[in-house]
């Protein structure tokens, strides 16, 4: 089934959002007329401050979806479509392609790695850890990372319900892959967070994924690779802050360099 460019770049148009996390201040020890130290506690003030694990995982997600049709995005979208639409023609002789033995032990790992379940918990854990220990940026990483995850699902099925295409196994809603989506997403995500040296290692798993969705029977070239579309636009868009406060980052050229524009989200 070929997949028109218009359908695909406007199901494919997402963005996912970045919520900061803040670290509630601690009170201060004061010392008693006695001379007794006081157990040191929170401020009411600084804890009333602190985000709450809705605030957020959850109510940032609605914003997030009406930036699917961002135009920042159109350009990747409009890339991934026509990356996979030129791969089209040679699905059927790569899922025929002879794989040795070896490599389905190799690559069937990648169906639990790439699931949604097993991306998102590694998220939740991430944000729980952080929230836990006090760590806003680690709270803010798993926020994002669960987030992408959810964006990218989400503009995931969309597609595989508009286009129902047929797997390679004869199962149905192949077209894009969603474990490939999720490990792009949580990539783009790392690699944004801490830049190519953890970005590397965490593309690499993730075509690694893609690849034993080939490997497996479970999808084509050109599914594998606008899922990998669907991850990329979920984890490279940002949005901080939340409420009338939130605005969204990009990327821009400047002279000589790139810069990062902020564009303040109005509205509800």
């Amino acid at each position: 089934m070929v997949i028109p460019t218009h359908r695909f770049a406007a199901c494919c148009c997402l963005s996912i959002a970045l919520l900061a996390g803040s670290t509630p201040a601690l009170g201060q020890t004061t010392t008693t007329p006695e001379g007794l130290t006081r157990t040191p506690t929170v401020s009411p003030v600084a804890d009333a401050a602190r985000p709450s694990v809705a605030d957020d995982l959850f109510k940032p997600l609605l914003g997030d979806f009406k930036q699917l049709g961002s135009s920042r995005n159109l350009f990747l979208a409009g890339l991934g479509a026509g990356v996979a639409l030129s791969a089209h023609p040679w699905d059927k002789d790569v899922a025929r392609s002879a794989w040795a033995d070896e490599a389905h032990e190799a690559f069937e790992p990648g169906k639990h790695i790439g699931s949604f379940l097993t991306q998102s918990g590694a998220a939740v854990v991430t944000y729980a850890v952080g929230r836990t220990t006090g760590s806003a940026r680690v709270a803010a990483l798993g926020a994002r990372l669960f987030r992408a995850q959810v964006v990218a699902q989400g503009a995931t099925q969309v597609i595989k319900l508009a286009t129902h295409r047929t797997r390679p196994d004869g199962s149905h809603l192949s077209f894009p892959s969603g474990h490939t989506a999720a490990a792009f997403a949580t990539a783009a995500v790392l690699q944004d967070e801490f830049g190519w040296k953890a970005g590397l290692p965490a593309f690499a798993m993730a075509g690694w994924v893609a690849t034993s969705r080939v490997q497996m029977d479970r999808h084509y070239l050109s599914d594998v690779i606008a899922g990998a579309t669907v991850g990329l636009l979920a984890g490279r868009s940002l949005t901080v802050g939340k409420g009338s406060a939130r605005f969204s980052l990009t990327p821009m050229a400047v002279p000589g360099g790139i810069g990062v524009a902020g564009v303040r989200i109005t509205g509800r």
